[in-house]
Protein backbone atom coordinates (compact mmCIF):
# COMPACT_ATOMS: atom_id res chain seq x y z
CA UNK A 1 0.00 0.00 0.00
CA UNK A 2 1.41 3.31 -0.75
CA UNK A 3 2.50 5.78 1.51
CA UNK A 4 -0.69 7.92 0.37
CA UNK A 5 -3.34 5.15 0.49
CA UNK A 6 -1.72 4.54 4.05
CA UNK A 7 -1.97 8.34 4.97
CA UNK A 8 -5.94 8.33 4.43
CA UNK A 9 -6.53 5.09 5.89
CA UNK A 10 -4.96 6.31 9.39
CA UNK A 11 -6.46 9.81 8.98
CA UNK A 12 -9.55 7.73 8.50
CA UNK A 13 -9.64 5.49 11.39
CA UNK A 14 -8.08 8.44 13.57
CA UNK A 15 -11.34 10.09 12.97
CA UNK A 16 -13.67 7.18 12.99
CA UNK A 17 -12.36 6.52 16.96
CA UNK A 18 -12.42 9.84 17.87
CA UNK A 19 -16.03 9.95 16.69
CA UNK A 20 -16.70 6.57 18.30
CA UNK A 21 -15.50 8.13 21.79
CA UNK A 22 -17.40 11.20 20.98
CA UNK A 23 -20.65 9.30 20.70
CA UNK A 24 -19.90 7.45 23.67
CA UNK A 25 -19.37 10.70 25.58
CA UNK A 26 -22.86 11.37 24.32
CA UNK A 27 -24.59 7.83 25.75
CA UNK A 28 -22.83 8.24 29.19
CA UNK A 29 -24.18 11.73 29.56
CA UNK A 30 -27.26 10.86 28.71
CA UNK A 31 -26.78 8.11 31.53
CA UNK A 32 -26.61 11.22 33.84
CA UNK A 33 -29.58 12.80 33.00
CA UNK A 34 -27.83 15.35 30.56
CA UNK A 35 -29.68 16.53 27.16
CA UNK A 36 -26.58 17.09 24.54
CA UNK A 37 -26.38 20.88 25.00
CA UNK A 38 -25.97 20.57 28.52
CA UNK A 39 -23.49 17.91 28.43
CA UNK A 40 -21.80 20.61 25.31
CA UNK A 41 -22.23 23.23 27.74
CA UNK A 42 -20.54 21.57 30.51
CA UNK A 43 -17.31 20.73 27.92
CA UNK A 44 -17.53 24.35 27.17
CA UNK A 45 -17.13 25.69 30.57
CA UNK A 46 -14.34 22.95 31.31
CA UNK A 47 -12.33 23.77 28.60
CA UNK A 48 -11.86 27.65 29.07
CA UNK A 49 -9.82 29.86 31.31
CA UNK A 50 -12.21 31.74 33.33
CA UNK A 51 -15.76 31.56 33.71
CA UNK A 52 -17.80 33.67 30.96
CA UNK A 53 -20.70 35.94 31.10
CA UNK A 54 -24.64 34.49 29.87
CA UNK A 55 -24.08 36.72 27.23
CA UNK A 56 -20.38 36.07 26.48
CA UNK A 57 -22.01 32.17 25.87
CA UNK A 58 -24.62 33.22 24.36
CA UNK A 59 -21.82 34.52 21.76
CA UNK A 60 -19.13 31.69 21.56
CA UNK A 61 -22.28 28.78 21.01
CA UNK A 62 -24.51 30.97 18.94
CA UNK A 63 -27.76 30.66 20.57
CA UNK A 64 -29.74 33.26 22.33
CA UNK A 65 -29.20 34.43 25.81
CA UNK A 66 -32.20 33.79 27.29
CA UNK A 67 -31.94 30.20 25.87
CA UNK A 68 -28.23 29.91 27.67
CA UNK A 69 -29.29 31.32 30.62
CA UNK A 70 -32.38 28.68 30.90
CA UNK A 71 -29.60 26.02 30.00
CA UNK A 72 -27.26 27.45 32.93
CA UNK A 73 -30.70 27.61 35.29
CA UNK A 74 -31.07 23.73 34.54
CA UNK A 75 -27.48 22.44 35.35
CA UNK A 76 -27.64 24.74 38.52
CA UNK A 77 -30.81 22.74 39.73
CA UNK A 78 -28.36 19.95 39.39
CA UNK A 79 -25.61 21.04 41.12
CA UNK A 80 -23.17 21.01 38.05
CA UNK A 81 -22.49 24.94 37.31
CA UNK A 82 -23.27 27.97 39.39
CA UNK A 83 -23.85 31.69 38.69
CA UNK A 84 -21.04 33.89 40.35
CA UNK A 85 -20.80 37.42 41.14
CA UNK A 86 -18.10 39.47 39.20
CA UNK A 87 -14.97 40.35 41.20
CA UNK A 88 -14.35 43.64 39.55
CA UNK A 89 -18.23 44.41 38.48
CA UNK A 90 -20.99 42.85 40.66
CA UNK A 91 -23.81 43.37 38.42
CA UNK A 92 -22.56 40.78 36.18
CA UNK A 93 -23.01 37.03 37.06
CA UNK A 94 -20.67 34.68 35.38
CA UNK A 95 -20.92 30.76 35.37
CA UNK A 96 -18.66 27.93 36.50
CA UNK A 97 -18.87 24.43 36.63
CA UNK A 98 -19.04 23.30 40.69
CA UNK A 99 -16.88 20.58 42.10
CA UNK A 100 -19.67 17.89 40.67
CA UNK A 101 -19.54 19.43 37.45
CA UNK A 102 -16.06 19.41 37.12
CA UNK A 103 -16.00 15.50 38.55
CA UNK A 104 -18.91 14.58 36.13
CA UNK A 105 -17.20 15.52 33.20
CA UNK A 106 -13.93 14.23 34.24
CA UNK A 107 -15.63 10.63 35.03
CA UNK A 108 -17.47 11.12 31.56
CA UNK A 109 -14.52 11.45 29.32
CA UNK A 110 -12.93 8.50 31.52
CA UNK A 111 -15.30 6.43 30.92
CA UNK A 112 -15.93 7.13 27.38
CA UNK A 113 -12.04 7.15 26.70
CA UNK A 114 -9.77 4.48 28.73
CA UNK A 115 -12.37 2.43 29.98
CA UNK A 116 -14.32 2.33 26.52
CA UNK A 117 -11.13 1.76 24.62
CA UNK A 118 -9.53 -0.11 27.12
CA UNK A 119 -12.28 -2.79 26.32
CA UNK A 120 -11.68 -2.64 23.03
CA UNK A 121 -7.97 -3.66 23.23
CA UNK A 122 -8.65 -6.86 24.96
CA UNK A 123 -9.66 -8.22 22.58
CA UNK A 124 -6.25 -7.37 20.00
CA UNK A 125 -2.88 -9.35 20.67
CA UNK A 126 -0.85 -8.11 23.20
CA UNK A 127 1.88 -7.19 20.54
CA UNK A 128 -0.20 -5.64 18.16
CA UNK A 129 -1.54 -3.34 20.79
CA UNK A 130 2.62 -2.17 21.93
CA UNK A 131 3.17 -1.42 18.05
CA UNK A 132 0.04 0.64 18.23
CA UNK A 133 1.31 2.35 21.16
CA UNK A 134 4.31 3.07 19.70
CA UNK A 135 2.79 3.91 16.19
CA UNK A 136 0.92 6.44 17.91
CA UNK A 137 3.77 7.86 19.76
CA UNK A 138 6.10 8.10 16.77
CA UNK A 139 2.94 10.07 14.62
CA UNK A 140 2.33 12.36 17.29
CA UNK A 141 6.15 13.18 17.68
CA UNK A 142 6.55 13.15 13.83
CA UNK A 143 3.01 15.25 13.25
CA UNK A 144 4.74 18.11 16.56
CA UNK A 145 6.74 20.19 14.19
CA UNK A 146 7.17 23.67 15.72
Amino acid sequence: MSLENQTEEIVKNVRLISRMIHMKRHEIAQCHNLTLDQFHTLIYLNNIESPPTIGEMATEIRKAQNTISERVSRLEEKDLVERIKDKHDRRISRVALTKKGTELISSINYQAGNEFVRKALINIDEKTVENMVYGLEQLAKSLDIK
